[in-house]
């Protein structure tokens, strides 16, 4: 059981570092800092989204293949590719400006704690 929290708890750490890099008031703001992010370097970019190599370990360290598991991975994937999309995307749309409440960027942390949570037992 020490062991499913101290793997709970490094996710929700890990979570709320992506969610901090990438907080902001709005769509457009937080699609900047996303932009910001890749423009530094690609596998900087990809280093910013810990919590996705760390489910990928505890995935194959702990043999973990059930549908929460599964579903984490799919979501994470679906995340970052939404992302390079965006990024891609951000050089020929316009967006509007759209405001997001500052507590919403948090949202992802309960989401895959929760499914983590499942994943584990």
């Amino acid at each position: 059981m020490n062991t499913k929290i101290l793997y709970i708890f490094i996710l929700i750490v890990f979570e709320l570092y992506e969610a901090s890099w990438q907080k902001s008031d709005s769509f457009n703001g937080m699609i900047q800092k996303i932009f910001d992010r890749y423009e530094k370097g690609q596998i900087n970019f990809f280093l910013s989204h810990p919590t996705y190599w760390y489910v990928l370990f505890v995935a194959i360290k702990l043999d973990i293949h059930n549908f929460w598991m599964i579903a984490i991975i799919f979501l994470k994937t679906s995340d970052i590719v939404f992302k390079l999309w965006l990024i891609q995307s951000k050089k020929s749309f316009y967006f509007p400006e759209i405001k997001i409440s500052s507590n919403l960027i948090y949202t992802n942390t309960i989401v895959y704690t929760f499914l983590f949570f499942m994943a584990l037992d």
